[in-house]
């Protein structure tokens, strides 16, 4: 009646319960979402929903699981269900078996072929010697008999059936639970890229200004001084990428894309703040440095310019990492991210040490000359004010632009948009 009607669009948005549907319905359902704007996932266990599956901007298919046998049932019933119930229980097995050795679930019989036949030792002494791969060699062995006994030795095999070839996700188990994971780890890859996407700029642009800086006055960046900033920088680059989404669903979501209000607002505000810090520090190092003409292409030699350029631009890389990343409600938080927390710890108390030139002879070693008093005290309390300035915006944009969703009434003017473009 509704497609009879031309009704679809306006009833199908604000219905939340579907009841007796037919494949092509379903698809039907799926595309009515997609041309108001919303967005779909849909989850199926069959032929009859594969239409629907490569409709949905994400596709979930679930595997039929056994029913376990009812407790109180009469002889036949149970007589009919115990070979179901074996092969329910081989499959855990077998799930079992591939997730503690590594495998895929549909190479377990391969994995068997390959173990190793060995005698477990009674001596208890020569079995707490056994190194971890004879115990894992044991356990393997256990569960494959388990697995066999009163069957035909073969190992229980997942067939993939239409659902799964059409959808990008396929779920071991007929419970939609999985959905939450799949979003869970979707919000975290947003959310990573977006925090990778404004570290990289951030970086950039510093490392911009601090090398044109250097070559306009023929100042030049040490080896040792390079190897350090990279090592720095990777050791970030790779723990951040540790932190683990969090356990639950958040109500709150990320920002769709990376070219909004609020990424080029905390770039451009953030920016603002290294710049100033830049400026400030280099002039301030001017003021110490003596009169004289460095050839660019000459061998590299200390100086002050170089030493407070190398040492503001690695402060501001670590603010960077520290202010830009993107922890509650959707990651875990740096307390929570032990190796980047250390991390940063190490660059902290690494930077202060070589700032406050408490190890001359470390210093010495990083071509890194000794900083006045004055100013070895002016840049850190500047780098104190860089960092507090660019927290607070950044967390003041978070603030003022939240992830939200499209509304309501956007969403029923995108609608009628899209129903008149197909129309025409």
């Amino acid at each position: 009646m509704l497609q009879q009607t031309s009704s679809v669009f306006k009833v199908i948005p604000y219905v939340k319960v579907f009841a007796r549907v037919a494949p092509e319905q379903k698809e039907l359902i799926m595309t009515t979402f997609k041309i108001v704007g919303r967005t779909t996932l849909m989850c199926g266990d069959g032929t009859n929903d594969v239409g629907a599956l490569k409709q949905a901007h994400v596709g979930v298919a679930l595997l039929n699981a056994m029913p376990p046998a009812q407790i109180g049932d009469s002889s036949s019933r149970t007589s009919k269900l115990e070979p179901k119930s074996g092969k329910s229980k081989k499959s855990k097995l077998a799930s079992d078996l591939s997730s503690s050795v590594g495998v895929p679930y549909s190479n377990v019989g391969q994995a068997r072929s390959k173990t190793i036949t060995k005698r477990e030792p009674t001596n208890p002494s020569v079995r707490n010697s056994l190194t971890a791969a004879e115990k894992q060699q044991q356990k393997l062995k256990k569960l494959m008999e388990e697995m066999n006994q009163g069957d035909d030795g073969r190992a229980p095999l997942v067939k993939l059936g239409d659902a799964s070839m059409a959808s990008p996700f396929t779920a071991k188990h007929a419970s939609v639970a999985p959905t939450t994971d799949i979003i869970r780890q979707g919000r975290s890859t947003l959310v990573t890229t977006l925090q990778m996407f404004k570290i990289l700029g951030l970086n950039c642009l510093a490392t911009a200004y601090v090398l044109s800086v250097m070559y306009l006055d023929g100042v030049k960046l040490g080896d040792m001084q390079a190897t350090i900033s990279g090592a720095f920088t990777a050791a970030f680059f790779l723990f951040i990428s540790h932190a683990r989404p969090l356990p639950t669903l958040s109500a709150a979501r990320p920002h769709p894309n990376i070219f909004c209000a609020y990424v080029l607002l905390s770039l451009l505000g953030q920016f603002t703040i290294h710049l100033i810090f830049l400026i400030s520090s280099v002039n301030e190092a001017g003021k110490y440095m003596p009169e004289e003409c460095i050839e660019p292409d000459s061998e590299f030699h200390p100086n002050l310019v170089n030493t407070v350029s190398y040492m503001v631009n690695m402060m501001i890389q670590v603010a960077t990492f520290a202010v830009n990343y993107m922890g509650h409600p959707f990651n875990q938080s740096i307390p929570e991210n032990k190796p980047f927390l250390f991390a940063l710890l190490a660059a902290v108390g690494f930077f202060t040490v070589v700032t406050s030139d408490l190890f001359r002879d470390f210093n010495n070693s990083l071509k890194l000359v000794p900083l006045p008093e004055a100013l070895q005290w002016k840049l850190l309390l500047w780098a104190s004010f860089m960092f507090s300035g660019c927290y607070i915006w950044e967390r003041f944009l978070r603030w003022v632009f939240p992830g939200r969703i499209l509304g309501l009434k956007k969403r029923q003017r995108q609608a009628q948009v899209n129903l008149q473009k197909k129309q025409a």
